[in-house]
């Protein structure tokens, strides 16, 4: 009951969302938080609901964590798709877009596959009522950072990144551990032979399908983009928002604190504001190893 209930105000809030001016949708940064929702009117389905199963706080936690991360994942897929015909059609170039439109295209493939499969999954009556017990038991495996909390979006971010720089320094190694300054020994990326197009994969956390690789380099440029204006925006940024903007970098977060999440962040995009397309395809091992 609780989870059909559940599903049903949901699917409403969603529907809500995406009827909304895009505009509205855009007013936050998309690794901020979802956007602002519209508290239930007294008396309604929502309000009786939330008051019922306020006897037990837990499982309104619950509830709100499933309602706010979907809003989350709807809002970033529709500004996704949106930015990316915006790109397409040429209505904008890269150095127009704003930092919650470069946010959502330098999401990794594997976030962007679970985010629409969530999406497609919430639709169905059956499956959409898993999510629940999803959040529970494979929080990491089969959600997205939408439906995280703020503690397991660092520890499971950090997890990804360990990963991609283990991949990154094996990929480094195969050209002889080579610094940024030696630019004939890192190769391009049309030009990586299999096994080092799979650890290219794992350093940039991409599926190995079909057009991977123009997914790479589209995630290069619209990085790079974000990395021209993240100067400017990094000091209105929270704590949510800088260990995002570190994950999507592949730059270690730990325990940091926001000052030295910020330093790294700065760091980063001085050390590779300077670094030809092929060189930054790297940036992120040869960033740790400096």
């Amino acid at each position: 009951m609780h989870s059909s209930l559940s599903r049903v105000l949901l699917l409403n809030s969603n529907r809500n969302l995406l009827n909304q001016p895009a505009l509205l949708v855009a007013i936050r940064h998309t690794s901020a938080g979802p956007p602002p929702a519209t508290p239930a009117k007294e008396g309604s389905l929502t309000y009786k609901y939330e008051k019922f199963i306020g006897k037990w706080p837990k499982v309104l936690a619950l509830h709100r964590t499933v309602l706010e991360g979907s809003r989350w994942c709807f809002a970033d897929v529709k500004m996704y798709f949106k930015t990316r015909r915006a790109v397409a059609s040429g209505q904008k170039k890269m150095s127009d877009l704003t930092v919650d439109e470069l946010e959502t295209l330098v999401q990794s493939g594997g976030e962007l596959f679970k985010m629409l499969t969530l999406i497609v999954i919430l639709q169905i009556p059956g499956p959409g009522d898993i999510l629940i017990l999803m959040l529970i038991f494979f929080p990491r495996l089969v959600l997205t950072r939408h439906f995280w909390s703020d503690e397991q979006r660092r520890e499971f971010f950090q997890l990804e990144v360990t990963k991609a720089l283990i991949s990154g320094e094996q990929l480094l190694n195969t050209f002889g551990s080579p610094s940024p300054s030696d630019e004939n020994k890192l190769k391009p990326l049309d030009k990586l032979d299999s096994s080092e197009m799979l650890l290219a994969h794992g350093l940039h956390s991409m599926y190995p399908l079909p057009g991977s690789k123009t997914r790479i380099l589209k995630r290069m440029e619209a990085l790079r983009a974000l990395d021209n204006i993240l100067p400017a925006a990094i000091d209105g940024f929270n704590e949510r928002q800088l260990i995002f903007n570190c994950y999507i970098r592949k730059i270690d977060i730990g325990k940091k604190s926001s000052t030295e999440m910020r330093d790294s962040l700065r760091q980063y995009v001085k050390f590779t504001s300077r670094m030809p397309n092929n060189v930054y395809l790297y940036a992120s091992p040869l960033f740790k190893q400096k």
